[in-house]
């Protein structure tokens, strides 16, 4: 079969475009509702046993990312992984922090859980410490700790 090049003025079928059209629709959107900035329904862990939470939106107004410092990463006697900082009250008024942690593979860059840790109440000046844990059962894969975000609210 010989192929011969089209015409300029040749037009796929009205048809066809409605299809291509429609079936790229369907990518795009569910595209944009795996990146919406939306709360996720990722369960999170505080400083203690594991509470499903959802991961807070992102709010630029309320971003603290500095009051925010990341300690000790490692694995720990349960087999998974934990994080644990501080914060510290940079503002004139009392707060309370929500911090989002990825914990995530050293190679690769692959985030393996996220966890949100709640830590309320922190007076102005002071500082408070918090830890989470995550990546149940990867205790002795590679991983890093990240801040993903940190709000008061």
């Amino acid at each position: 079969m010989v192929m011969r090049p089209r015409p300029a003025t040749w037009r796929r079928p009205a048809r066809a475009r409605t299809t291509v059209a429609a079936g790229l629709a369907v990518v795009l959107t569910g595209g944009l509702a795996a990146c919406s900035t939306g709360g996720s329904a990722r369960p999170a862990a505080a400083a203690g046993p594991s509470v499903p939470v959802s991961v807070p939106s992102y709010d630029p107004a309320k971003g603290a990312r500095p009051d925010a410092t990341a300690g000790t990463c490692g694995p720990d006697k349960d087999g998974g992984w934990s994080l644990a900082g501080t914060v510290r009250n940079t503002a004139k008024s009392k707060r309370s922090y929500s911090i989002v942690v990825d914990f995530v593979t050293d190679r690769g860059s692959t985030v393996i859980d996220t966890r949100v840790v709640k830590v309320p109440g922190v007076e102005p000046g002071a500082s408070a410490p918090f830890s989470v844990a995550g990546a149940a059962g990867r205790g002795k894969d590679t991983l890093r700790c990240v801040l993903r975000d940190v709000q008061f609210g």
